[in-house]
């Protein structure tokens, strides 16, 4: 991590006193205690998860089971679109392969919610969201469980500060050609909605004028950042948590927050409705809007979704950051057509 948990919370503890709500519990603890009975009966759940890279992941689930004994997570760590697809086919085999599903595509959550295959579940700490995460669904079909940014990131051992990419129009600058990585819409939630908001801002010829520069094309917006790092490509557009943690190590890369503003990704979370393992899937809601989990986030070089809990020193707070995102109706009307496009412009 760059920082021992130690130094880290007494790092935290000196920046900032925390609000007066973390001082009291944010749940009913004899609620916690009867859903953790509950789902120690259960023993696990499934959780599909495109939110984190691998590794977060599964220290999250290894969290989980720290907190609450007896409950095992299978973390099944993919893209969005091959979790989705993977969650489509176990529905249409009648099986109940997933107990959670975290998405970065919001459109999932509406089409789900439209099947009737989700739970409406509101955690019990909803209400100390960030007011930007509250109610995503009024019907508590799907939560927002964490959030990220995509700005554009750059090589600093390639490229100097002074001269890093500061708006999303260098990725159709001519001058950036053959330098540039991306990752595909296809397979990326997070790439999905960039792409939205990309035309958003300059209309669909962003596109075939992104292709023409030829940038390097992953999978996941994670590539974006192993493929700056590397020196294969000098700047890509990617995720800002997964920057700032590799620069922490180390590593030649960086943020340049873009003056037309960072992408905000929201990222829900949901119950599948034909769980095995409700209690199990419950408490794992619960847990993914505490503060167990918004120190993670804060660990992971993040910004936490809960209001007024602090990111770590040297990152920036959201309210400090311009940012711009696609609305619900854009995305899920968007990726789908875009994604389209894009496989014409690059033939991939």
């Amino acid at each position: 991590m760059g920082i021992s948990r130690r130094h880290f919370n007494a790092a935290l503890g000196a920046s900032i006193a925390l609000p007066a709500f973390f001082a009291r519990a944010a749940t009913d603890e004899a609620h916690l205690k009867t859903l953790h009975a509950a789902a120690q009966k259960e023993g696990e759940l499934t959780w599909y998860v495109a939110h984190t890279t691998s590794e977060v992941a599964e220290r999250m689930s290894q969290r989980f089971t720290q907190r609450y004994p007896g409950v095992r997570v299978n973390v099944v760590r993919t893209t969005a679109q091959v979790a989705y697809q993977r969650l489509n086919q176990d529905m249409k085999a009648g099986v109940a392969n997933c107990d959670v599903f975290a998405s970065t595509d919001l459109g999932h959550f509406v089409d789900l919610k439209q099947r009737k295959a989700l739970m409406p579940y509101r955690p019990q700490s909803a209400d100390l969201l960030d007011k930007r995460f509250q109610n995503i669904d009024p019907d508590a079909a799907y939560n927002v469980t964490g959030s990220n940014l995509i700005s554009m990131l750059y090589n600093t051992a390639r490229v100097p500060a002074e001269k890093a990419p500061r708006s999303w129009k260098a990725l159709t600058d001519p001058a950036w050609k053959g330098q540039l990585s991306v990752g595909h819409p296809g397979f990326s939630g997070f790439v999905g909605t960039w792409l939205v908001q990309m035309v958003e801002l300059y209309g669909e010829d962003f596109i075939e004028a992104l292709a023409a520069n030829q940038p390097q094309v992953g999978r996941s917006i994670i590539d974006t950042v192993t493929t700056v790092i590397s020196g294969e490509r000098v700047a890509s557009a990617g995720p800002v948590s997964l920057a700032l943690m590799q620069k922490s190590r180390g590593n030649p890369i960086d943020v340049s927050y873009v003056d037309e503003g960072c992408v905000l990704m929201v990222l829900p979370s949901a119950i599948m409705a034909n769980t095995q393992r409700p209690n199990a899937a419950k408490l794992w809601m619960e847990w993914a809007v505490s503060e167990d989990t918004a120190r993670i986030s804060a660990e992971e070089f993040n910004s936490p979704v809960l209001a007024g809990f602090p990111p770590r020193e040297g990152v920036r707070p959201l309210a400090e950051i311009k940012t711009i995102q696609p609305t619900v109706k854009q995305i899920i009307e968007g990726v789908p057509e875009l994604t389209e496009v894009w496989r014409d412009a690059f033939g991939v």
